[in-house]
Protein backbone atom coordinates (compact mmCIF):
# COMPACT_ATOMS: atom_id res chain seq x y z
CA UNK A 1 0.00 0.00 0.00
CA UNK A 2 1.65 3.45 -1.43
CA UNK A 3 1.87 6.44 1.96
CA UNK A 4 0.75 9.43 1.42
CA UNK A 5 3.27 12.05 1.49
CA UNK A 6 4.64 13.94 4.92
CA UNK A 7 2.79 16.48 5.83
CA UNK A 8 4.18 20.68 5.45
CA UNK A 9 1.54 22.69 7.49
CA UNK A 10 2.90 25.91 5.73
CA UNK A 11 1.90 24.04 2.33
CA UNK A 12 -1.66 22.22 3.58
CA UNK A 13 -2.73 25.67 5.06
CA UNK A 14 -1.83 27.60 1.71
CA UNK A 15 -3.87 24.52 -0.10
CA UNK A 16 -6.54 24.63 2.10
CA UNK A 17 -7.10 28.27 1.68
CA UNK A 18 -7.51 28.23 -1.98
CA UNK A 19 -10.78 25.40 -0.56
CA UNK A 20 -14.65 28.07 -0.30
CA UNK A 21 -15.90 24.96 1.57
CA UNK A 22 -13.25 24.92 4.57
CA UNK A 23 -13.44 27.60 7.11
CA UNK A 24 -10.18 28.85 8.68
CA UNK A 25 -10.08 31.08 11.87
CA UNK A 26 -6.59 32.45 13.28
CA UNK A 27 -5.99 33.08 16.99
CA UNK A 28 -3.01 34.53 18.60
CA UNK A 29 -2.24 33.12 22.34
CA UNK A 30 0.96 35.15 23.55
CA UNK A 31 3.62 33.78 20.95
CA UNK A 32 1.52 31.12 19.65
CA UNK A 33 -0.46 31.25 16.44
CA UNK A 34 -2.85 28.91 15.85
CA UNK A 35 -4.88 28.17 12.27
CA UNK A 36 -8.37 26.37 12.88
CA UNK A 37 -9.55 24.64 10.06
CA UNK A 38 -12.96 22.89 9.85
CA UNK A 39 -15.97 22.33 7.67
CA UNK A 40 -19.36 24.27 8.28
CA UNK A 41 -22.48 21.63 8.21
CA UNK A 42 -20.89 18.48 9.05
CA UNK A 43 -19.02 20.05 12.39
CA UNK A 44 -21.17 20.67 15.38
CA UNK A 45 -20.31 24.83 15.59
CA UNK A 46 -21.16 24.86 19.02
CA UNK A 47 -18.54 21.96 20.39
CA UNK A 48 -15.99 23.99 18.53
CA UNK A 49 -16.87 26.89 20.32
CA UNK A 50 -17.19 25.37 23.93
CA UNK A 51 -14.35 22.78 24.08
CA UNK A 52 -11.64 24.11 21.28
CA UNK A 53 -12.34 27.81 21.13
CA UNK A 54 -13.44 28.59 24.87
CA UNK A 55 -10.53 26.75 26.27
CA UNK A 56 -7.80 28.30 23.78
CA UNK A 57 -9.02 31.59 24.83
CA UNK A 58 -8.76 30.41 28.30
CA UNK A 59 -5.26 29.00 28.37
CA UNK A 60 -2.10 31.50 28.88
CA UNK A 61 0.63 30.04 26.87
CA UNK A 62 3.18 32.74 28.47
CA UNK A 63 5.60 31.04 25.62
CA UNK A 64 5.86 27.68 27.86
CA UNK A 65 4.93 24.55 26.12
CA UNK A 66 1.96 23.36 23.42
CA UNK A 67 -1.20 24.09 23.12
CA UNK A 68 -2.23 20.81 23.90
CA UNK A 69 -2.25 21.54 27.58
CA UNK A 70 -5.31 23.67 26.88
CA UNK A 71 -7.42 20.49 26.13
CA UNK A 72 -7.89 18.36 28.93
CA UNK A 73 -10.50 16.26 27.70
CA UNK A 74 -10.86 16.12 24.65
CA UNK A 75 -8.17 14.07 23.03
CA UNK A 76 -6.06 15.21 20.09
CA UNK A 77 -4.93 13.40 17.21
CA UNK A 78 -1.49 13.98 16.20
CA UNK A 79 -1.30 13.86 12.39
CA UNK A 80 1.99 13.61 10.26
CA UNK A 81 0.61 12.46 6.38
CA UNK A 82 -1.67 14.50 3.75
CA UNK A 83 -4.12 12.15 3.36
CA UNK A 84 -5.07 11.52 7.05
CA UNK A 85 -5.15 15.24 7.39
CA UNK A 86 -8.07 15.44 4.49
CA UNK A 87 -9.67 12.34 5.85
CA UNK A 88 -10.13 14.27 8.72
CA UNK A 89 -11.18 17.25 7.76
CA UNK A 90 -13.77 15.38 6.23
CA UNK A 91 -15.30 13.27 8.93
CA UNK A 92 -15.95 16.07 10.33
CA UNK A 93 -12.98 17.01 12.12
CA UNK A 94 -11.29 20.12 13.50
CA UNK A 95 -8.26 20.80 12.77
CA UNK A 96 -5.45 22.93 14.55
CA UNK A 97 -1.96 23.88 13.01
CA UNK A 98 0.21 25.03 15.68
CA UNK A 99 3.80 25.88 13.99
CA UNK A 100 4.90 22.64 12.19
CA UNK A 101 2.41 20.55 14.04
CA UNK A 102 -1.10 19.67 13.08
CA UNK A 103 -4.13 18.40 15.41
CA UNK A 104 -6.95 16.77 14.59
CA UNK A 105 -10.25 16.97 17.25
CA UNK A 106 -13.32 15.04 16.99
CA UNK A 107 -16.33 17.77 16.04
CA UNK A 108 -18.49 15.42 13.92
CA UNK A 109 -21.90 16.67 13.20
CA UNK A 110 -23.65 14.01 10.68
CA UNK A 111 -27.26 13.76 10.50
CA UNK A 112 -28.71 10.19 10.54
CA UNK A 113 -31.63 8.24 11.36
CA UNK A 114 -32.64 6.81 14.48
CA UNK A 115 -32.34 2.92 14.95
CA UNK A 116 -34.98 1.29 13.37
CA UNK A 117 -36.31 -1.89 13.11
CA UNK A 118 -34.82 -3.41 9.66
CA UNK A 119 -37.22 -3.29 6.64
CA UNK A 120 -35.81 -6.51 4.46
CA UNK A 121 -35.38 -8.77 7.56
CA UNK A 122 -38.30 -9.00 9.87
CA UNK A 123 -38.17 -11.63 12.75
CA UNK A 124 -41.08 -12.55 14.80
CA UNK A 125 -39.40 -13.10 18.13
CA UNK A 126 -35.72 -11.51 19.23
CA UNK A 127 -34.24 -7.69 19.13
CA UNK A 128 -35.92 -5.38 16.45
CA UNK A 129 -33.10 -2.90 16.20
CA UNK A 130 -31.46 -2.87 13.22
CA UNK A 131 -28.15 -0.81 11.54
CA UNK A 132 -28.26 2.48 10.05
CA UNK A 133 -25.89 4.65 8.16
CA UNK A 134 -23.71 5.86 10.82
CA UNK A 135 -20.55 3.71 10.95
CA UNK A 136 -20.10 5.05 14.56
CA UNK A 137 -23.40 4.06 16.11
CA UNK A 138 -23.40 0.67 13.98
CA UNK A 139 -20.26 -0.48 15.97
CA UNK A 140 -21.94 0.96 19.57
CA UNK A 141 -25.23 -1.42 18.71
CA UNK A 142 -22.64 -4.10 18.18
CA UNK A 143 -20.59 -3.72 21.43
CA UNK A 144 -24.12 -3.64 23.26
CA UNK A 145 -24.79 -7.06 21.86
CA UNK A 146 -21.64 -8.46 21.82
CA UNK A 147 -19.88 -7.35 25.39
CA UNK A 148 -16.52 -8.91 25.09
CA UNK A 149 -12.99 -7.38 25.34
CA UNK A 150 -12.13 -10.23 22.04
CA UNK A 151 -13.69 -7.90 19.83
CA UNK A 152 -11.68 -6.14 17.66
CA UNK A 153 -12.05 -3.73 14.58
CA UNK A 154 -9.55 -2.23 11.58
CA UNK A 155 -10.43 0.78 10.12
CA UNK A 156 -9.56 1.51 6.53
CA UNK A 157 -10.40 4.32 4.27
CA UNK A 158 -11.04 3.31 0.39
CA UNK A 159 -11.79 5.44 -2.62
CA UNK A 160 -9.66 6.99 -4.58
CA UNK A 161 -11.93 10.49 -4.93
CA UNK A 162 -14.31 10.33 -2.23
CA UNK A 163 -13.08 8.84 0.52
CA UNK A 164 -14.85 6.17 2.94
CA UNK A 165 -14.21 4.54 5.85
CA UNK A 166 -14.73 1.01 6.32
CA UNK A 167 -13.92 -1.21 9.65
CA UNK A 168 -13.50 -4.77 10.08
CA UNK A 169 -14.06 -6.78 12.72
CA UNK A 170 -13.46 -9.80 14.11
CA UNK A 171 -13.18 -12.26 17.39
CA UNK A 172 -9.72 -12.31 18.82
CA UNK A 173 -9.14 -16.10 18.85
CA UNK A 174 -11.73 -17.46 16.74
CA UNK A 175 -11.19 -15.41 13.16
CA UNK A 176 -9.00 -17.44 11.43
CA UNK A 177 -5.77 -15.57 10.25
CA UNK A 178 -5.48 -16.07 7.27
CA UNK A 179 -8.98 -15.25 6.48
CA UNK A 180 -7.76 -11.92 8.58
CA UNK A 181 -4.85 -11.97 6.20
CA UNK A 182 -7.03 -12.75 2.96
CA UNK A 183 -9.61 -9.70 3.64
CA UNK A 184 -7.37 -7.33 4.04
CA UNK A 185 -5.49 -8.03 1.18
CA UNK A 186 -8.51 -7.46 -1.02
CA UNK A 187 -9.72 -4.40 0.98
CA UNK A 188 -6.24 -2.74 0.54
CA UNK A 189 -6.93 -4.04 -3.26
CA UNK A 190 -9.69 -1.97 -3.64
CA UNK A 191 -9.26 0.83 -6.64
CA UNK A 192 -12.56 2.09 -6.99
CA UNK A 193 -13.11 5.82 -6.88
CA UNK A 194 -16.17 6.22 -5.62
CA UNK A 195 -17.76 3.55 -2.51
CA UNK A 196 -21.51 4.55 -2.16
CA UNK A 197 -22.88 1.44 -0.38
CA UNK A 198 -21.73 -1.99 0.97
CA UNK A 199 -23.14 -3.46 -2.25
CA UNK A 200 -20.05 -2.29 -4.08
CA UNK A 201 -17.62 -3.48 -1.35
CA UNK A 202 -19.17 -6.80 -1.24
CA UNK A 203 -18.67 -6.80 -5.42
CA UNK A 204 -15.13 -5.39 -5.06
CA UNK A 205 -14.08 -8.08 -2.43
CA UNK A 206 -15.45 -11.22 -4.60
CA UNK A 207 -13.35 -13.17 -6.70
CA UNK A 208 -15.99 -14.86 -8.92
CA UNK A 209 -17.18 -11.69 -10.59
CA UNK A 210 -19.23 -13.98 -12.54
CA UNK A 211 -20.99 -16.03 -10.45
CA UNK A 212 -24.75 -15.43 -9.78
CA UNK A 213 -24.52 -16.42 -6.02
CA UNK A 214 -23.41 -14.30 -3.24
CA UNK A 215 -19.83 -14.74 -1.37
CA UNK A 216 -20.35 -12.34 0.95
CA UNK A 217 -23.75 -11.97 3.32
CA UNK A 218 -25.19 -9.06 4.09
CA UNK A 219 -27.58 -8.39 6.93
CA UNK A 220 -29.04 -5.52 8.95
CA UNK A 221 -29.57 -6.88 12.54
CA UNK A 222 -26.76 -6.94 14.90
CA UNK A 223 -27.60 -9.87 16.65
CA UNK A 224 -26.84 -11.72 13.21
CA UNK A 225 -23.34 -9.93 13.10
CA UNK A 226 -22.65 -10.78 16.82
CA UNK A 227 -23.33 -14.86 16.31
CA UNK A 228 -21.30 -14.80 12.96
CA UNK A 229 -18.24 -13.48 14.69
CA UNK A 230 -18.45 -15.57 17.86
CA UNK A 231 -18.58 -18.79 15.03
CA UNK A 232 -15.33 -16.67 13.38
CA UNK A 233 -16.85 -14.93 10.83
CA UNK A 234 -15.49 -11.40 9.89
CA UNK A 235 -17.65 -8.43 9.73
CA UNK A 236 -17.44 -5.55 7.72
CA UNK A 237 -18.86 -1.93 8.24
CA UNK A 238 -19.11 0.41 5.80
CA UNK A 239 -19.83 3.94 6.67
CA UNK A 240 -22.93 5.31 4.77
CA UNK A 241 -24.53 1.75 4.59
CA UNK A 242 -27.04 0.57 6.88
CA UNK A 243 -26.17 -3.16 5.92
CA UNK A 244 -22.84 -4.72 7.44
CA UNK A 245 -21.51 -7.54 5.10
CA UNK A 246 -20.03 -11.28 6.55
CA UNK A 247 -17.43 -13.47 5.51
CA UNK A 248 -16.80 -16.19 4.54
CA UNK A 249 -20.78 -17.50 4.01
CA UNK A 250 -22.05 -20.58 2.59
CA UNK A 251 -25.30 -21.77 0.47
CA UNK A 252 -26.10 -23.10 3.93
CA UNK A 253 -25.69 -20.12 5.96
CA UNK A 254 -28.12 -18.01 3.58
CA UNK A 255 -30.65 -20.51 4.09
CA UNK A 256 -30.42 -20.04 7.53
CA UNK A 257 -32.93 -17.39 9.43
CA UNK A 258 -32.61 -15.65 12.92
CA UNK A 259 -36.50 -16.88 13.92
CA UNK A 260 -34.57 -20.34 13.82
CA UNK A 261 -33.08 -20.02 17.17
CA UNK A 262 -35.75 -18.53 18.60
CA UNK A 263 -38.69 -21.20 18.78
CA UNK A 264 -38.71 -24.93 19.42
CA UNK A 265 -36.09 -26.87 17.73
CA UNK A 266 -38.85 -29.29 15.88
CA UNK A 267 -41.09 -26.78 14.61
CA UNK A 268 -37.91 -24.34 13.54
CA UNK A 269 -36.29 -27.54 11.71
CA UNK A 270 -39.65 -28.38 9.81
CA UNK A 271 -39.42 -24.11 8.74
CA UNK A 272 -35.89 -24.50 7.55
CA UNK A 273 -36.78 -27.69 5.65
CA UNK A 274 -39.53 -25.63 4.08
CA UNK A 275 -37.87 -23.00 2.95
CA UNK A 276 -34.91 -26.02 1.00
CA UNK A 277 -37.88 -27.23 -0.44
CA UNK A 278 -39.30 -23.83 -1.94
CA UNK A 279 -36.17 -22.78 -3.04
CA UNK A 280 -36.22 -26.27 -5.03
CA UNK A 281 -39.60 -25.63 -6.31
CA UNK A 282 -39.48 -21.99 -7.40
CA UNK A 283 -36.33 -23.17 -9.36
CA UNK A 284 -37.54 -26.44 -10.94
CA UNK A 285 -41.49 -26.43 -10.94
CA UNK A 286 -42.03 -24.38 -14.18
CA UNK A 287 -39.13 -26.37 -16.32
CA UNK A 288 -40.45 -29.29 -14.75
CA UNK A 289 -44.11 -28.67 -16.21
CA UNK A 290 -42.27 -27.87 -19.40
CA UNK A 291 -40.50 -30.51 -19.79
CA UNK A 292 -43.20 -33.17 -19.35
CA UNK A 293 -46.26 -31.34 -21.33
CA UNK A 294 -43.74 -30.67 -24.18
CA UNK A 295 -41.86 -33.92 -24.28
CA UNK A 296 -42.77 -36.36 -22.17
CA UNK A 297 -46.21 -36.82 -21.74
CA UNK A 298 -46.03 -40.69 -20.86
CA UNK A 299 -44.70 -40.00 -17.38
CA UNK A 300 -48.11 -37.87 -16.83
CA UNK A 301 -50.94 -39.96 -15.23
CA UNK A 302 -53.43 -40.85 -17.98
CA UNK A 303 -56.42 -38.91 -16.25
CA UNK A 304 -54.29 -35.95 -15.69
CA UNK A 305 -52.97 -35.36 -19.01
CA UNK A 306 -56.19 -35.25 -20.00
CA UNK A 307 -56.98 -32.24 -17.83
CA UNK A 308 -54.12 -30.65 -18.85
CA UNK A 309 -54.88 -31.26 -22.63
CA UNK A 310 -58.60 -29.56 -21.68
CA UNK A 311 -57.07 -26.90 -19.98
CA UNK A 312 -54.68 -26.27 -23.05
CA UNK A 313 -57.40 -26.06 -25.91
CA UNK A 314 -57.61 -22.95 -27.35
CA UNK A 315 -54.16 -21.88 -26.64
CA UNK A 316 -52.28 -20.51 -29.57
CA UNK A 317 -48.73 -20.31 -27.99
CA UNK A 318 -46.59 -23.37 -27.14
CA UNK A 319 -46.20 -23.98 -23.23
CA UNK A 320 -42.10 -22.53 -22.97
CA UNK A 321 -43.80 -18.78 -24.75
CA UNK A 322 -47.00 -19.46 -21.73
CA UNK A 323 -44.06 -19.73 -18.73
CA UNK A 324 -41.73 -17.15 -20.26
CA UNK A 325 -44.53 -14.77 -20.42
CA UNK A 326 -45.76 -15.39 -17.32
CA UNK A 327 -42.66 -15.80 -15.67
CA UNK A 328 -41.51 -12.30 -17.15
CA UNK A 329 -44.68 -10.84 -16.12
CA UNK A 330 -44.01 -11.41 -12.31
CA UNK A 331 -40.85 -10.30 -12.09
CA UNK A 332 -42.35 -6.95 -13.88
CA UNK A 333 -44.88 -7.04 -10.97
CA UNK A 334 -42.20 -7.46 -8.56
CA UNK A 335 -39.75 -4.90 -9.35
CA UNK A 336 -43.03 -2.32 -9.66
CA UNK A 337 -44.29 -2.77 -6.11
CA UNK A 338 -40.78 -2.38 -4.82
CA UNK A 339 -40.16 0.73 -7.03
CA UNK A 340 -43.79 2.40 -6.01
CA UNK A 341 -44.55 3.97 -2.93
CA UNK A 342 -44.86 1.82 0.06
CA UNK A 343 -49.11 2.57 0.11
CA UNK A 344 -49.06 1.44 -3.15
CA UNK A 345 -47.09 -0.64 -4.25
CA UNK A 346 -48.19 -3.60 -2.94
CA UNK A 347 -51.85 -3.07 -3.81
CA UNK A 348 -50.51 -2.74 -7.60
CA UNK A 349 -48.54 -5.94 -7.20
CA UNK A 350 -51.76 -7.40 -5.77
CA UNK A 351 -54.28 -6.24 -8.25
CA UNK A 352 -52.10 -6.31 -11.48
CA UNK A 353 -51.00 -10.50 -10.82
CA UNK A 354 -54.94 -11.23 -10.28
CA UNK A 355 -56.27 -8.71 -13.44
CA UNK A 356 -53.31 -9.60 -15.81
CA UNK A 357 -53.65 -13.13 -14.92
CA UNK A 358 -57.52 -13.42 -14.90
CA UNK A 359 -57.79 -11.55 -18.45
CA UNK A 360 -54.85 -13.76 -20.06
CA UNK A 361 -57.14 -17.12 -18.90
CA UNK A 362 -60.59 -15.44 -20.25
CA UNK A 363 -58.54 -14.26 -23.47
CA UNK A 364 -57.16 -17.88 -24.13
CA UNK A 365 -53.67 -16.81 -24.59
CA UNK A 366 -52.41 -18.31 -21.26
CA UNK A 367 -53.95 -21.47 -19.91
CA UNK A 368 -55.16 -21.90 -15.86
CA UNK A 369 -52.64 -24.92 -14.78
CA UNK A 370 -49.46 -22.81 -16.11
CA UNK A 371 -50.51 -19.59 -13.87
CA UNK A 372 -51.07 -22.15 -11.26
CA UNK A 373 -47.43 -23.48 -11.83
CA UNK A 374 -45.98 -20.31 -11.81
CA UNK A 375 -47.57 -18.08 -9.39
CA UNK A 376 -46.65 -20.87 -7.02
CA UNK A 377 -42.98 -20.88 -8.21
CA UNK A 378 -42.93 -17.31 -7.61
CA UNK A 379 -44.85 -17.41 -4.23
CA UNK A 380 -41.97 -20.66 -2.85
CA UNK A 381 -39.36 -17.95 -4.15
CA UNK A 382 -39.99 -15.17 -1.25
CA UNK A 383 -39.53 -17.81 1.55
CA UNK A 384 -35.75 -17.58 0.76
CA UNK A 385 -34.40 -15.72 3.64
CA UNK A 386 -31.35 -13.71 1.74
CA UNK A 387 -32.27 -11.33 -1.30
CA UNK A 388 -29.05 -11.77 -2.84
CA UNK A 389 -29.81 -15.86 -3.35
CA UNK A 390 -32.96 -14.92 -4.02
CA UNK A 391 -31.71 -13.10 -6.76
CA UNK A 392 -29.51 -15.96 -7.97
CA UNK A 393 -32.31 -18.51 -8.26
CA UNK A 394 -34.37 -16.75 -9.93
CA UNK A 395 -32.20 -15.69 -12.33
CA UNK A 396 -31.34 -19.56 -12.65
CA UNK A 397 -35.10 -20.67 -13.11
CA UNK A 398 -34.87 -19.09 -17.02
CA UNK A 399 -31.94 -20.84 -17.86
CA UNK A 400 -33.84 -24.03 -16.34
CA UNK A 401 -36.68 -23.01 -18.56
CA UNK A 402 -34.59 -22.51 -21.50
CA UNK A 403 -33.13 -26.08 -21.17
CA UNK A 404 -36.37 -27.87 -20.68
CA UNK A 405 -37.31 -26.13 -23.43
CA UNK A 406 -34.37 -27.52 -25.36
CA UNK A 407 -33.99 -31.11 -24.02
CA UNK A 408 -36.42 -31.63 -21.82
CA UNK A 409 -36.07 -33.38 -18.79
CA UNK A 410 -32.65 -34.28 -20.23
CA UNK A 411 -31.79 -30.93 -20.40
CA UNK A 412 -32.92 -30.31 -17.15
CA UNK A 413 -30.55 -32.93 -16.19
CA UNK A 414 -27.69 -31.17 -17.89
CA UNK A 415 -28.69 -28.04 -16.30
CA UNK A 416 -28.76 -29.22 -12.91
CA UNK A 417 -25.12 -31.40 -13.34
CA UNK A 418 -24.09 -27.63 -14.62
CA UNK A 419 -25.15 -25.72 -11.66
CA UNK A 420 -23.93 -28.42 -9.22
CA UNK A 421 -20.21 -28.55 -10.53
CA UNK A 422 -20.19 -24.19 -10.55
CA UNK A 423 -21.51 -24.90 -6.68
CA UNK A 424 -18.77 -27.23 -5.72
CA UNK A 425 -16.07 -25.37 -7.15
CA UNK A 426 -17.70 -21.92 -5.99
CA UNK A 427 -15.69 -20.43 -2.47
CA UNK A 428 -16.14 -18.12 -0.52
CA UNK A 429 -12.78 -16.15 0.79
CA UNK A 430 -11.21 -20.01 0.67
CA UNK A 431 -14.38 -21.82 2.36
CA UNK A 432 -16.35 -24.11 0.13
CA UNK A 433 -19.85 -22.52 -0.55
CA UNK A 434 -21.52 -26.39 -0.06
CA UNK A 435 -19.74 -27.08 2.99
CA UNK A 436 -20.54 -29.18 5.14
CA UNK A 437 -21.83 -31.21 2.06
CA UNK A 438 -19.13 -30.75 -0.38
CA UNK A 439 -16.39 -31.49 1.20
CA UNK A 440 -18.25 -34.16 3.31
CA UNK A 441 -18.04 -33.46 6.73
CA UNK A 442 -20.33 -35.75 8.83
CA UNK A 443 -19.57 -34.60 12.04
CA UNK A 444 -20.49 -30.73 10.56
CA UNK A 445 -23.79 -31.32 9.90
CA UNK A 446 -25.06 -30.51 13.02
CA UNK A 447 -27.18 -27.59 12.95
CA UNK A 448 -26.92 -27.32 9.09
CA UNK A 449 -30.62 -28.19 7.44
CA UNK A 450 -31.84 -29.76 10.97
CA UNK A 451 -31.73 -27.27 14.07
CA UNK A 452 -30.19 -28.97 16.72
CA UNK A 453 -31.65 -28.43 20.02
CA UNK A 454 -30.17 -26.27 22.57
CA UNK A 455 -27.91 -28.07 25.27
CA UNK A 456 -29.09 -27.27 28.55
CA UNK A 457 -26.98 -24.80 30.16
CA UNK A 458 -25.63 -23.10 27.08
CA UNK A 459 -26.53 -20.41 24.02
CA UNK A 460 -26.81 -21.13 20.83
CA UNK A 461 -25.53 -18.58 18.09
CA UNK A 462 -27.70 -17.83 14.87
Amino acid sequence: MVRSPKLNTVDFLQQMQKMPHVTIKEMELSTHLIHILYIPGITDTKRIQGSILQPLMEYDTKGKGSVTHAFSAEPLICLEEIDDAHHHLLDGFTLLIEGKTLYAIDSAKFSYRSVQEPVSEMTLRGARDGFIESLDENIALLRVHLRTNDLAFENFTLGKKSFTNVSLAYMKGEANEELLSDVRTRLHQVNATYIPDGGVVEQLLEKNSYSLFPEIQETERPTKVSSALVEGKIAIFVEGSPTVLLAPTTLNALFQKADDYNFKWIPATLIRLMRYFAAVISVMLPSIYISLISFHQGLIPTDLAISISKTREGVPIPSFMEALIMQITIEVLREAGIRLPKPIGPAVSIVGAIVLGEAAVTAGIISPLMVIVVSFAAICSFTIPDYGLSLALRSISFAMLFAAALLGIYGLILAVFALSIHLVRLKSFSVPYLEPFAPYYVNRWKDSIIRMKLKKGSGNNE
